[in-house]
């Protein structure tokens, strides 16, 4: 996913707490060993790990820009500086990511093939992304990251050139999907 923050702002109707409107980022992630330059990093708080935890971390790794829900987290003040990311302040960074993925989804239109059902997505996933490749540039699932954040992951790999994307999801609790 490439955008600017202004895309972010209007989407997750957040608070910008740093940067420019005009800034850009190239690529979205959540995990911080394996954050690129220039990606937003969006802190998820799990069971184990608070993304905000890592924020210098992903600082120092010169990412574009982050989302959080917790600015008293910042290894620093927020401020005009070309090195800092922009930096985003919203409730529910979960909800972000998602509406994120969502808004990504309707700007790149596309074919989708959903994979649900207690056993057997994951090969069924490989095989129909096996065949369609063959065809069609086409985004799939990795692995079983089938759940609400993987599935949005999915979603902000998305890029203009893929026609047809072959998406597992699973779910933990009734109406998920």
């Amino acid at each position: 996913m490439e955008a600017q923050t202004q895309d972010c702002l209007n989407v997750v109707q957040g608070q910008l707490l740093q940067g420019s409107p005009e800034d850009q980022f190239s690529g979205v992630s959540i995990n911080s060993r394996t954050v690129s330059k220039g990606e937003l990093f969006v802190c998820i708080a799990g069971e184990r790990f608070d993304g905000h935890d890592f924020l210098a971390e992903v600082i120092d790794k010169g990412v574009g820009g982050i989302i959080l829900s917790d600015s008293d987290k910042l290894p620093h003040k927020p401020g005009p500086s070309a090195q800092k990311p922009f930096v985003i302040e919203v409730s529910d960074t979960l909800k972000a990511l998602q509406d994120l993925a969502s808004f990504q989804r309707k700007r790149f239109p596309f074919k989708v093939v959903a994979i649900t059902g207690t056993n057997g997505k994951s090969t069924t996933k490989e095989m129909i992304a096996s065949i369609l490749a063959t065809k069609f540039k086409t985004l799939k699932t990795q692995g079983n990251l089938n759940n609400h954040i993987g599935l949005p992951l999915t979603l902000l790999k998305r890029e203009p050139s893929h026609e047809v994307g072959v998406l597992e999801m699973g779910m933990s609790a009734a109406g998920e999907i």
